[in-house]
C-alpha cells in the first residue's frame, strides 16, 4: 500500500482523532522537521520524508516542545506504510479502552494546541454539566454543534454556533462561554456586550 493511499484510508477511521495530526515535511533534522521551508517542531504531528533513496517515518511528541520523538527509515515504501499502520493500529486499539474525558483532552490539545493541564481544565469544566459535555463530544466526533437528538444547549439566548459566529470564537471557546453563561450570566452577558463593542 502507498503512502497516499493510506492517509486517504485514514480520513474514514472513527478513531482518526486519537491519532497525530498529518503534516507535509520536505526534510529533517535531530529534533525538528521542514515544512514549507521552515524548521519546525510541532506537537502531535507525523509525517513521511523521503531522503537519501530512504523513507522515513516521523512522530512528535505530544508535549509543547514538539521536538521529534520517533523515527523509523525503511528503503521501500510499502514496508514503511506497513510499519506506520502497525502502530497507529495499536494505538487507535488503546483508544477503545479511553474514556471519552481522556479522547475528549487529547482532542482539545491537538486541535487546539493547548497543553495537557489547559485540555485537562476544560474537560473538566464541560464535566460539571453532562449536556454541554455530551454537545462537545457530538462536535469532537461529528463537527456538528448539537446533541445527539439536534436539541442545542442555550444559554441566556446563546448556543455555542451562535457564539462561534457572532463572537469569532474557536468551538472550544464558545462551549467555556456556555458554562459561563450558565454560571455567571450577569459577568458573562456583560463581557460579551463589551467585546461587541
Amino acid at each position: 500500500m502507498k503512502l497516499a493511499e493510506y492517509r486517504k484510508k485514514l480520513e474514514n477511521e472513527p478513531l482518526k482523532d486519537v491519532l497525530p495530526t498529518y503534516i507535509e515535511a520536505e526534510d529533517l533534522s535531530e529534533s525538528r522537521f521542514k515544512h514549507r521551508g521552515k524548521w519546525l517542531a510541532l506537537p502531535h504531528c507525523w509525517g513521511v520524508v523521503h531522503k537519501d533513496g530512504k523513507y522515513i517515518f516521523f512522530i512528535t511528541a505530544n508535549d509543547e516542545k514538539g521536538y521529534l520523538w520517533y523515527t523509523e527509515e525503511q528503503e521501500d515504501e510499502d514496508r514503511l506504510v506497513e510499519h506506520i499502520k502497525r502502530k497507529f493500529d495499536i494505538r487507535m486499539a488503546a483508544s477503545h479502552v479511553s474514556t471519552d474525558s481522556d479522547l475528549m483532552q487529547r482532542f482539545i490539545q491537538r486541535v487546539y494546541g493547548y497543553s495537557e493541564n489547559q485540555a485537562a481544565n476544560v474537560v473538566a469544566q464541560f464535566s460539571r454539566y453532562d449536556d454541554i459535555f455530551d454537545e462537545f463530544r457530538n462536535f469532537q466526533r461529528y463537527r456538528r454543534m448539537e446533541q445527539e437528538r439536534g436539541n442545542k444547549v442555550t444559554e441566556q439566548g446563546y448556543t455555542a454556533e451562535k457564539l462561534v459566529d457572532i463572537y469569532h470564537l474557536t468551538e472550544v471557546e464558545a462551549y467555556q462561554l456556555l458554562v459561563r453563561l450558565r454560571e455567571e450570566p450577569q459577568a458573562a452577558l456583560k463581557d460579551l456586550k463589551f467585546q461587541k463593542q
